[in-house]
């Protein structure tokens, strides 16, 4: 008999346990005993501390709202597109994703976040400061004939130290009037970073932006470094470094400080090592697919040791201090990509072959 098996490693236990805190188990595949089969029943059921482990399905697991501090993964993305990921190739995917009081410090990582609507609204609604939204697929989608919106991440108030970091985050609209936001500030953030994400928004009929913020303010501080952008970008008072702008307009604010981006056109500023009317060809394998490999850095690439210092530009760089895009999405725990389980009948002996990878 040989069986292809899905591990879940005891590193994650050992950490949870390390940390006092307690690893519960999320999976509504047919016949495994997990503690729960609905993200809020994880949610509700967990205490401040706990980690949710999500594991792969071809099932959606549901909304869920935070109300306490939670470490959330998932199995990654694209399981199937890139080498070394997981065993079993479906991912994690939940719904809207809601962040409330008590649930500040929380992290979200590895994860396939989907909601489509006919009506206004968010896939991921950030209320309070200390959010880590991590290597994840987001996505959000308006098909109404109304006026209606998308909006993949919204950050709603004044907030402070939120991270988004190594996503690939795409929001979409397709009805008359509707709109499309990637990712939206409302208020005025404070030591926030978006940083190694792919970023792209598009609408049929309305507008749309890849990132907006919707407040002016001196104290805006806010860092937009080492991304893919294919979309619009609106900004206030904020630094822009090692981005790369596909396509899409800058409103090329006076207030920005803009270093060592590449754009298509003439958006960013002729200063600074910005690099202006970049042929995008010349920059990745493939910048007109949509799988993350497609976004590596092809050999000669302008993007090549271009960044502020001395690093390359984009997602899959390390310059500026950021981490680079971990392909899939694959959560920083060691995975079971691999596992032959083979016995023969009547045999005593049970050979075991287990190949494993770190994605840190």
């Amino acid at each position: 008999m040989k069986q292809k098996i899905t591990i879940l490693t005891t590193a994650i236990i050992m950490i949870a346990t390390t940390l006092n805190a307690t690893v519960w188990r999320v999976n509504n595949r047919p016949y495994l005993d997990a503690d729960y089969t609905t993200l809020q029943d994880a949610i509700d059921g967990a205490a401040d501390g706990d980690t949710l482990y999500i594991g792969g399905s071809t099932s959606n697991y549901g909304n869920g709202t935070f109300d306490k501090q939670l470490v959330v993964i998932g199995a990654g993305y694209w399981l199937d597109e890139n080498d070394t990921t997981q065993s079993y190739t479906e991912n994690s995917q939940v719904g809207k994703l809601i962040f409330n009081t008590g649930s500040e410090g929380s992290v979200i990582e590895g994860l396939y976040i989907y909601f489509a609507s006919s009506n206004g609204f968010q896939t991921i609604r950030i209320n309070v400061d200390d959010i880590n939204i991590l290597k994840n697929k987001i996505h959000a989608s308006a098909h109404s004939y109304t006026n209606a919106s998308s909006v993949s991440i919204y950050v709603s108030d004044n907030r402070t130290n939120i991270k988004i970091n190594q996503n690939w985050i795409y929001s979409y609209s397709y009805g008359s009037s509707a709109n499309a936001t990637s990712i939206y500030f409302s208020g005025i953030p404070t030591n926030c970073s978006v940083s190694n994400n792919f970023i792209r928004a598009t609408s049929s009929y309305g507008s749309y932006y890849a990132i907006n913020m919707g407040t002016n303010n001196l104290i805006n501080d806010l860092i937009i470094n080492n991304n893919v952008i294919w979309g619009p970008i609106t900004t206030y008072h904020t630094f822009l470094v090692n981005n790369i702008l596909i396509s899409g307009s800058y409103n090329n604010s006076v207030d920005d400080q803009t270093s060592n981006n590449l754009c298509d056109g003439t958006q960013f500023p002729d200063i600074n090592n910005n690099q202006q009317n970049v042929d995008m060809s010349t920059v990745f394998i493939d910048y007109v697919g949509y799988i993350d490999n497609d976004y590596i850095l092809k050999s000669g690439s302008p993007a090549i040791g271009a960044g502020v210092n001395g690093g390359d530009c984009g997602v899959f760089s390390y310059d500026y201090g950021s981490d680079a895009y971990v392909l899939s999405g694959m959560p920083g725990v060691p995975s079971i990509f691999d596992a032959d389980v083979q016995s023969t009948v009547g045999a005593t002996s049970l050979p075991v072959n287990i190949k494993a990878t770190s994605h840190n």
